[in-house]
């Protein structure tokens, strides 16, 4: 293979590159929005007497929010899953955060290639 071909072969993988990339990046969008409209807690569970939940927030502005949640299983399934919904919404941010830093890293490659193809090299 020629060195010219080499750069046709990889030039046209770009385009389906970046149309996976960019769906993976909406599906995580979606995805975190779903969970947000369902609503999030950013709280610990803690349990009185084995069966009252009150959920502990993190602190601000040195108080730390405490809310009764009480013993009816239907308002803890819902706190929990809210808990749940949290994590997964961090979880699916960590990942989005991937994506985004290997779309900025393709950009500034691609960059270069341009700069380096035109005989326009910038530094």
């Amino acid at each position: 293979m020629s060195v010219i071909t080499d750069v046709e072969v990889l030039a046209d993988q770009l385009p389906a590159l970046i149309a996976a990339q960019k769906a993976e990046l909406m599906v995580k969008q979606n995805e975190m929005n779903a969970l947000k409209q369902a609503g999030l807690i950013y709280a610990n569970e803690h349990w009185r007497s084995g069966k009252y939940l009150y959920l502990i927030y993190p602190s601000k502005d040195g108080q730390r929010e405490r809310k009764y949640v009480g013993a009816d299983p239907a308002k803890i399934d819902e706190a929990k899953a809210s808990i749940r919904r949290a994590k997964e919404y961090d979880r699916l941010a960590a990942e989005l955060m991937v994506i985004e830093q290997a779309l900025l890293n393709g950009r500034m490659r691609l960059r270069d290639a341009v700069s380096c193809l035109s005989g326009k090299r910038q530094w």
